[in-house]
């Protein structure tokens, strides 16, 4: 059963909704040796493990206790530690960290504003902030599937760039690179046969696995053809995921 959940978890970050979002967010982080990061919602671990092993030394916090704690059994190393911590009400000192990053996780408090506040806060002046959101601002999506996108996934908030710029904004992150991922509508599509395939019960998690697993591959590679093609027409304005780097420029 132990080596069944440790496939399924694997599998997770296989999740073509996912690929794409996270190597990008990564990469604009740019995490280097010796650097201080904070994981916003770090979930079980895995990409902030993946984080540190650019030498930065990586924080995550995040209230899902058994999240948690495959993170402490499988991630932690000297150079990761986890915390249950609310991002809405951290406690970490001020200018304490050079960069921060969350993974759709933002779209979820009940407070985003307090979030990034806290960011701003945390980050010392200069440092980056590095997020992905759920936008779900593709033109071919309907009310009925973003409100029932909420309901499965527990979203509070969905962001473009026009409505999270004065967030980040207000509290000294300025933006400086946005992109919407998984636009074109055969990418939806996809991401919608994802969604169903995410409804399948718990007795049939290592078919949804597997289903998802192969959704990564090829799916993937279908998507980020038809994403180049739609990108070469004009620069997407919408999708169903946000990606932002933000700097800390002055004083939150």
């Amino acid at each position: 059963m132990e080596m069944i959940s440790q496939l399924v978890g694997a599998v997770t970050h296989r999740n073509f909704r996912r690929l794409g979002e996270c190597a990008t967010v990564i990469s604009w982080l740019g995490p280097r040796p010796g650097e201080r990061i904070l994981d916003v919602g770090c979930g079980d671990g895995y990409y902030s493990a993946k984080i540190s092993r650019k030498g930065a030394h990586v924080v995550g916090v995040d209230i899902n206790e058994k999240r948690l704690a495959w993170a402490r059994n499988f991630f932690r190393t000297a150079r990761t530690e986890f915390h249950f911590q609310n991002a809405e009400d951290m406690r970490f000192a001020d200018s304490s960290f050079d960069k921060a990053v969350s993974f759709c996780t933002v779209e979820h408090f009940h407070s985003d504003e307090r979030v990034i506040a806290n960011i701003a806060r945390v980050l010392k002046t200069g440092g980056w902030f590095v997020f992905s959101a759920d936008s779900l601002s593709n033109p071919g999506i309907s009310d009925r599937e973003r409100r029932r996108h909420q309901q499965r996934f527990a979203v509070n908030n969905f962001y473009t760039l026009e409505t999270v710029r004065p967030k980040l904004e207000k509290h000294g992150l300025h933006p400086v690179e946005a992109r919407y991922i998984l636009t074109s509508p055969l990418s939806l599509a996809l991401a919608r046969f994802s969604w169903k395939l995410d409804n399948w019960p718990a007795p049939f998690a290592v078919f949804r696995s597997i289903g998802h697993l192969i959704l990564g591959t090829a799916g993937r590679l279908i998507s980020a053809i038809s994403e180049r093609l739609a990108a070469r027409r004009a620069r997407p304005a919408a999708g169903l995921t946000l990606l932002v780097r933000a700097r800390k420029l002055g004083a939150s």
